[in-house]
């Protein structure tokens, strides 16, 4: 049974790539990006394609948002193989073009598309390579998590990926990535034992614990600071015949929905780990029936036994069972989820703390009460999922990362909130996109009062405004990162030429961005090393 529609825009919990450079604004002459354009269509005539041809459309209109398909870059090339994107990574630093990388198309804010520039679809890099004995399985960025989980499960084999099947593997794991597996493995980053890829002048190198172990090291955060990954090498873990999941959905009521509220917190810190049930807790507006707003469980058990109800109250919708973990992943794709619309997210990190989520719901119906009325195809929802002590310390047995000291600052667990908000009109972008704002810097401050507040800012959850490396990343890692970089990206190129993903912040403290770039709303505090 697929399930139902409620809020999955929530569970594009993987998100693919995020980006702070905006993207509707050349920032070159034209002639350069015609000479690419050119350079590449005379070597590569069968992967580039101009604005009219047939393939062009076809991925302007494959995105996740519409935003997306408001850019118009000046050629698309589809890489095959990781000497395509050496060659083309040479021409586009050699005549200083622009350009972005698209890896599953599923970054909920237009980061992964350039006007007027080039923009690389990784979509032909879907290379999947399970070796068995080996216990890893080799991934092209290109691929979605519902091909590699359905290639992978003839073995009885499965890895730390993602939670929705669209969604990308490249910016899945260069943001860190959350997984099922995240309870016993961490990060799905944290798995990784060899990143190929693409430095900007060209050269193709690999990066694990032994080879550039520094850069392994980095592009666990990586974002699009150091290259473009061209190959995945991930441990793989045996799958268990059956899982548990389904989602639960419940009217939001002032009298029960607060206690479900603290029973999702409780089971957060005590069951959870023991059954590797990852529940995300949804509060949303949407209409069912005559229910407009509504509160929704999704569970996702590696334990096959059912787990009780949070909630007394009788279920909207209750689709829960034993399934494999091919079909429960499936079963999120749901039509509203692949019905496009413009996007904007807003992302924080607090203690698991019940009043504090209530309160931010009460907040979030007076905001966007005002806007009902006036903005076609509004939805939104507030959700909310733990991150565990357990997911952090998973980290230490594979070299860490570069954000685990942020996370452990609170010794606690934690929940990463994600705020979701989706509308039609363009008309309506400036409207929604100050909404968010409103309610982002809101939330931030009441959990500050309240002393529940984390810095870590979910790369893959991300917007634009937020200072994902000034925040997430301590002092001396954040110093260590801009090392590598200096090593690997010594002209840096793509810090002025990639337009997509979180960049590095300078030794002025400021993001290292290209000519005409917007700067970070959101400012933090100095951080002290741990």
């Amino acid at each position: 049974m697929k399930m139902l529609s409620l809020l999955f825009p929530l569970l594009a919990i993987a998100l693919t790539e995020a980006s702070q450079t905006p993207l509707n604004v050349p920032t070159v002459p034209n002639d350069s990006v015609q000479l690419c354009c050119t350079a590449l269509s005379e070597a590569l005539p069968s992967l580039v394609h101009l604005p009219g041809s047939a393939e062009y459309e076809h991925q302007q209109h494959t995105y996740f948002i519409l935003q997306h398909t408001d850019i118009q870059p000046s050629c698309r090339v589809s890489p095959a193989t990781t000497s395509d994107v050496s060659f083309i990574m040479t021409t586009l630093t050699k005549h200083s073009c622009p350009f972005a990388v698209r890896s599953g198309g599923h970054m909920t804010w237009a980061g992964s598309n350039v006007v007027g520039g080039v923009t690389l679809d990784l979509g032909r890099l879907n290379e999947i390579t399970v070796e068995e004995e080996k216990g890893l399985v080799k991934l092209g960025p290109g691929n979605k998590w519902s091909s590699v989980y359905a290639a992978m499960e003839p073995y009885n084999l499965t890895t730390v990926g993602g939670r929705m099947p669209e969604v990308g593997v490249g910016g899945f794991f260069l943001g860190g990535g959350i997984s099922l597996l995240s309870f016993q493995h961490g990060f799905g980053s944290d798995n990784i034992l060899n990143y190929e890829l693409v430095l900007s002048n060209g050269t193709i190198l690999n990066a694990n614990a032994s080879s550039h172990p520094d850069l392994f090291w980095a592009l666990k955060l990586g974002s699009s600071n150091f290259g473009i990954v061209t190959r995945f090498d991930v441990r793989a873990y045996l799958l268990k015949p059956n899982v548990w999941g389904g989602i639960r959905a419940y009217p939001i009521t002032p009298s029960d929905t607060p206690t479900l509220i603290s029973n999702w917190v409780s089971f957060a810190q005590s069951a959870a780990a023991k059954r590797e049930e990852l529940q995300a807790l949804i509060l949303g507006r949407w209409r069912k029936g005559a229910v407009e707003e509504v509160a929704t469980i999704w569970h996702a058990s590696l334990d096959d036994v059912p787990s009780s109800p949070l909630s007394t109250a009788p279920p909207l919708v209750d689709s829960t069972r034993k399934t494999t973990l091919l079909d429960l992943v499936d079963d999120l794709q749901s039509s509203d989820f692949a019905d496009k619309k413009r996007n904007r997210w807003f992302t924080l990190t607090v203690k698991l703390d019940a009043p504090f989520i209530w309160d931010v719901f009460e907040h979030a119906k007076e905001i966007f009460d005002e806007l009902e009325l006036e903005v076609d195809g509004m939805h939104w929802d507030l959700a909310f999922q733990p991150v565990t002590e357990g997911f952090v310390t998973a980290s230490e047995g594979t070299g860490g990362n570069p954000f685990r000291k942020v996370l452990m600052e609170s010794e606690d667990d934690l929940a990463i909130a994600c705020f979701l908000f989706s509308w039609t009109d363009p008309n309506h972008d400036s409207a929604m996109n100050h909404a968010s704002r409103t309610l982002g810097a809101w939330s931030e401050s009441l959990a500050r009062q309240r002393g529940i507040f984390n810095d870590f800012v979910y790369l893959n959850y991300a917007n634009d405004e937020q200072d994902v490396y000034g925040r997430s990343v301590s002092k001396g890692d954040l110093e260590r990162m801009k090392e590598v970089k200096g090593i690997y990206d010594k002209e840096g190129a793509l810090g002025r030429l990639w337009r997509g993903g979180f960049k590095i912040p300078g030794n002025d403290g400021e993001s290292i961005k290209g000519e005409g770039e917007s700067k970070v709303h959101y400012e933090s505090a100095p951080r002290s090393e741990l």
